[in-house]
């Protein structure tokens, strides 16, 4: 939100965007990067046979990106139409869940930061954004913001 201060405006006008711009965040920083998977059967993606008992990666941050589903897949757009088809959260029976709580959780604690500052800015000169070192999850080792109250 903050490296995009228009759609934190926007939000703040429109505070209905909120649960689809959780969506759109977690398209764009997906928490899990991919998962490792076991072929159940024969299969074929694309055109690469794939045999029973094949192992394979899941890759849902490039999934999430792929300009066929989402135009424009680098941009963060809080207006995005199918921002929930990312897949995030997983699919089928590898669904996450507790997808409903964290999305709830997500939605509330952006409503409780929004409704509790007038400005929210990334600190200048802080930031490396340096993730955990991970193929699996992704996360920030830090993130500094200032924040005005309301």
């Amino acid at each position: 939100m903050c490296q995009n201060p228009e759609q934190l405006a926007l939000v703040r006008e429109q505070p209905a965007l909120i649960p689809n711009m959780v969506e759109e965040a977690v398209r764009l920083e997906s928490p899990v990067q991919s998962l490792f998977r076991l072929a159940t059967e024969d299969t074929s993606v694309l055109g690469t046979v794939i045999p029973k008992g094949g192992r394979i990666v899941v890759m849902y941050a490039s999934a999430n990106r792929d300009e066929a589903v989402f135009p424009d897949p680098d941009r963060f757009d809080v207006q995005r139409e199918n921002a929930k088809s990312n897949l995030a959260f997983g699919r089928g029976e590898h669904f996450c869940i507790g997808v409903a709580l964290a999305r709830k959780e997500a939605a509330i604690a952006f409503e409780t930061i929004l409704e509790g500052t007038r400005d929210l800015r990334l600190s200048p000169g802080k930031n490396d954004f340096a993730h955990v070192p991970s193929f699996i999850l992704r996360g920030l080792k830090q993130l500094f913001v200032e924040v005005s109250p309301a």
